[in-house]
């Protein structure tokens, strides 16, 4: 029962994930129609996490202001926009309408608002209220989520994330992040005077002195290799990702190696092989690099919530089999 019970929080949470980054990449192109789709996605799940009877409240008055989802004491937005202008638009808007006295709750679809100290205590001053308690997002949901009993768990999942994961493929799931983290670099400038290029991985893991633990990580992450192919067709997306991983969190990581052992003259204005080529002659540890290559990924796509897939090494798997992370004498 405990291995049914990991098994069905592990594939909800990455289906919660997911989801956020497939809302991402329509809001990008001013789709809407996933947050349509989600406000009654998240009732229904709304309903039998917390027991409660919401109705869309948009089906009994068109685009019901303020409101998307309640019943005779909770009111729920749901929503993607994170400003200070649209919260506080909410609660004013409510105050007008026949929720004003309902339990708020602004529900975010992508990630909730994380406001600085003085907007806090601009909404303490003018609304009397601790406006962190009226935000909520996946994290939340999931924490309650965590905390129901096993059997309830596992219904929850055979309800209503199964085959929302089943549409979810790992060529998909890998489009959806590479999107995402190319929403981190927001200009990018390609610059590329090196080929994608490829040699005997084996060869390259004794050479960089990699260790068991992290070869064994990047011959795993390898057998994406052709799903990642698939990629390079698609606007430059591979292309892009490359920019992002390689010559912009790579490139800073080879930089902060490098300072305590040779002067900042000597790697100012370097391009990234070149700055491994300095590494590799002064003895810097690579596992120490690609382990930290690897946190700077799992930083910008929360990879907890892919469990089933490890993402960062599967695109630091990739990348070091062309030679762009890790020296090779024939790169």
């Amino acid at each position: 029962m405990i291995d049914e019970r990991k098994i069905a929080f592990d594939n909800i949470s990455r289906v919660l994930a997911i989801t956020r980054y497939d809302i991402e990449q329509h809001q990008l192109v001013n789709d809407q129609s996933l947050n349509i789709h989600g406000e009654n996605w998240f009732r229904d799940i709304f309903n039998f996490v917390y027991g409660l009877n919401l109705i869309n409240t948009n089906f009994e008055t068109g685009n019901s202001p303020a409101v998307d989802l309640s019943n005779f004491e909770i009111a729920y937005q749901i929503t993607t926009t994170r400003t200070k202008e649209k919260v506080e638009n909410t609660l004013q808007k409510i105050k007008k309408t026949k929720y004003k006295a309902h339990d708020l709750k602004i529900f975010f679809l992508l990630e909730k608002s994380k406001f600085q100290k003085e907007t806090k205590e601009y909404f303490k001053n003018e609304y009397q209220i601790e406006i962190e308690k009226y935000l909520f997002d996946y994290t939340d949901l999931l924490k309650d989520i965590e905390a129901l009993e096993t059997d309830k768990l596992i219904k929850l999942n055979q309800k209503f994330f199964l085959k929302t994961a089943d549409k979810y493929t790992d060529n998909i799931v890998l489009d959806l992040i590479f999107k995402h983290l190319l929403q981190e670099k927001k200009n990018i400038t390609i610059d590329f005077d090196d080929d994608f290029g490829t040699i005997d991985t084996n060869e390259k893991l004794e050479l960089n002195s990699i260790n068991l633990r992290i070869a064994s990580k990047i011959n795993e992450g390898l057998d994406y290799r052709v799903t990642i192919d698939s990629f390079k067709e698609e606007d430059n997306l591979l292309t892009d990702l490359k920019d992002y991983i390689i010559n912009d969190l790579y490139k800073r990581i080879l930089i902060q190696g490098l300072e305590k052992k040779v002067s900042k003259k000597d790697i100012v204005d370097k391009k990234t092989y070149e700055l491994q080529d300095i590494a590799s002659s002064h003895k810097v540890d690579f596992n120490k690099l690609i382990n930290k290559l690897h946190q700077k990924i799992e930083n910008s796509i929360e990879i907890n919530d892919f469990n089933s897939m490890n993402i960062a090494w599967i695109i630091i798997a990739y990348f070091f089999e062309l030679c762009d992370v890790g020296v090779d004498e024939i790169c």
